[in-house]
């Protein structure tokens, strides 16, 4: 594995820590980086939204019929 490809692993294994506390189910994740926007759904395949709200940190949190939140899109993701 060349020196590159070894720092890009430690860049992921960060996160590590912080996956402990996501809720225990597959969700979906994917970074826009051309629209500096990340896409966060708590479902595999993601759901779609009935409702949404922008918090005030440009945050969308989208929620289902049940008004259970069912993922998050981070705008501005890369100034984070």
């Amino acid at each position: 594995m060349s020196l590159t490809n070894y720092q890009e692993v430690q860049t992921y294994l960060k996160f590590l820590p912080l996956l402990q506390d996501l809720p225990k189910q597959p969700f979906f994740i994917v970074y826009d980086a051309e629209a500096d926007v990340l896409y966060i759904d708590f479902n595999n395949p993601p759901q779609s939204a009935d409702d949404s709200e922008l918090t005030d940190d440009d945050i969308v949190i989208r929620y289902d019929e049940t008004e259970a939140i069912i993922g998050l899109t981070i705008l501005n993701a890369s100034q984070r």
